[in-house]
């Protein structure tokens, strides 16, 4: 329903999480657990890295299938 909207956010479930806490603890940051902070630190870095969040929110599904 999020992008069916058209709203250029990310959806803080447990694979988008994973990826990107994942990444924030390989660069030597905190991972983010409440899901307000989460999706604003994640559009933070989807902009400062050139992407939409929506994109990088789909870039984690694709790289995280559920079943892992």
């Amino acid at each position: 329903m999020r992008m069916m909207g058209g709203v250029d956010t990310v959806m803080p479930d447990k694979i988008v999480k994973r990826v990107v806490n994942g990444v924030l603890v390989k660069a030597g940051l905190k991972p983010v657990n409440d899901d307000m902070e989460f999706i604003k630190k994640t559009e933070e870095i989807a902009l400062e890295c050139g992407y939409r969040p929506i994109e990088l929110c789909w870039m984690a599904w694709l790289i995280q299938p559920e079943e892992k």
